[in-house]
């Protein structure tokens, strides 16, 4: 249950606003400490220690108003350029330039770009809350971007209009909704609302901490000109890449490339042929956008071996990595993320498909963890559309029940989008599927299967936005 009102632990009012706007959409006010008591004045901050600043903050009011949830943060910009001159100084350097304004504090980051060709940045806010339990929940949230060339949008009286995001707006030109997933504030607020839910479960591949509260998005990058849905559209490099830009624009969280299709009565490719495809693609991805996740749909080893040298983050398995002696051993050396699969098509299954999808990822998880692989770096897929028929029963009793995979506490994937269960049921061509997949996508999603495996990347974000938005409503 969330509360109905946290106190913020801040003495800036435009701060105070940004970091409401976001409780507001959940039904929690965000008032601050100073409606209730007279101005403080906080313990020195230190210029290292985020998490130490917000601490401190959250305690010191904690203990004005002990029945309270008090919440501290710290905000920081960190300027790749310019890393002597900005991340937590940044604040005191605008105040020892004797900057005056918003406009002036701006122009002082254009001016010192128009030296350099590189313009990225992150941005990162620690939120600490405490209960009035004395319960301490700490998050992070960290949001990549460039900085423009001038300021554009009118939102708030900070640095916001001049760090555009990957959509290519400022975070002062995306609604507040659109925030929730760009902005460094909207992303702690979601995970710490999330931890008050009892309800994060996160996903850690080669050093992301990728977190299911709001959901995951998951696009889908076919190299593959084979591919059951859009093989025929599949171009050369550039284009994958701009594709690539165009998901992470409009919300993905991880990016897929696959240059093997498996559809039912697919024709396997040679090692080569398929490491040809997609390791171009990896090392372009991973040079265009160098904090993205990126994932990769492979069965093969020696695939497997390459994509991970060219920078890939997770390791999608249909056959869950147990084939093969050697996945395992080479994963148990490293930080990947692992994407396991229950893989039906060769076997047959009881009448209680639920049943078997839970024996199967019980041995599973079992032996990938005998490897030495943590169970925080798995992720589960059920397999819809892996049948070993075209037995629709069989994808919508799947669907169905996935919720009952929640048992093992890690992220379970929705991979509905397109596929053929929709043209057995409804005799839909490919390119007419996009409607009864989002629908099927919701269904899961409620059920508790929030890692979203898709096409169209905006509707997936829009719709965990949503769901998440309506359940928390009140």
């Amino acid at each position: 249950m969330l509360p109905h009102r946290i106190i913020f632990a801040s003495n800036n009012s435009a701060k105070t606003a940004d970091v409401a706007k976001f409780f507001r959409l959940y039904g929690v006010s965000l008032i601050n400490y100073r409606e209730l008591i007279a101005e403080q004045t906080f313990p020195e901050e230190t210029l290292d220690d985020q998490a130490g600043n917000a601490k401190h903050k959250a305690l010191f009011i904690h203990d004005l108003l002990p029945d309270e949830y008090v919440l501290g943060d710290d905000s920081g910009m960190f300027l790749s350029a310019f890393p002597e001159r900005f991340g937590l100084t940044t604040a005191r350097e605008f105040k020892a330039l004797s900057l005056q304004s918003v406009e002036a504090e701006n122009q002082y980051v254009l001016d010192l770009y128009q030296a350099g060709d590189d313009r990225s940045a992150y941005l990162s806010a620690i939120f600490v809350l405490i209960t009035p339990k004395k319960e301490l929940l700490i998050t992070e949230g960290r949001g990549g971007v460039a900085v423009a060339s001038r300021a554009s949008g009118s939102f708030g009286a900070g640095l916001d209009t001049i760090f555009l995001t990957e959509s290519g707006k400022t975070i002062a030109d995306l609604t507040v909704v659109q925030q929730l997933t760009y902005q460094h504030r909207g992303r702690a607020t979601k995970q710490l609302l999330a931890l008050l839910q009892d309800d994060v479960i996160s996903w850690q591949a080669n050093g992301h901490h990728i977190q299911e509260e709001t959901g995951i998005i998951y696009g889908i990058l076919n190299v593959s000109p084979e591919s059951f849905y859009n093989g025929e559209h599949v171009g050369g490099l550039a284009e994958s890449l701009l594709q690539a830009s165009q998901q992470l624009a409009e919300g993905a969280d991880i990016i897929e490339v696959g240059g093997q299709s498996t559809r039912p009565g697919f024709s396997e490719l040679t090692v080569a042929d398929e490491i040809n495809r997609i390791v171009p693609v990896i090392q372009g991805i991973k040079a265009a956008h160098p904090y993205a996740v990126v994932a990769v749909d492979t069965y093969k080893y020696d695939v497997m071996v390459a994509a991970i040298e060219a920078g890939a983050d997770i390791i999608n398995d249909i056959n869950g990595f147990t084939d093969d002696a050697r996945k395992l051993e080479l994963l148990s050396q490293i930080e990947v993320g692992l994407l396991s699969m229950f893989n039906p098509r060769d076997q047959e299954l009881s009448a209680d498909i639920s049943r078997d999808m839970l024996s199967w990822f019980s041995k599973n998880l079992a032996v990938i963890e005998q490897a030495g692989i943590a169970r925080e770096r798995i992720a589960l897929d059920p397999g819809i559309g892996y049948s070993k028929n075209s037995d629709v029963r069989q994808d919508l009793a799947m669907m169905n029940t996935v919720g009952n995979l929640k048992v093992f506490g890690r992220p379970i994937m929705t991979a509905v989008s397109n596929k053929g269960w929709a043209k057995y049921m409804f005799d839909l061509p490919k390119d007419e599927r996009a409607s009864l997949s989002l629908v099927a996508a919701t269904e899961m999603y409620r059920r508790g299967a929030k890692l979203l495996r898709v096409h169209d990347v905006k509707s997936a974000r829009q719709l965990a936005s949503f769901v998440a938005l309506l359940e928390n409503a009140h």
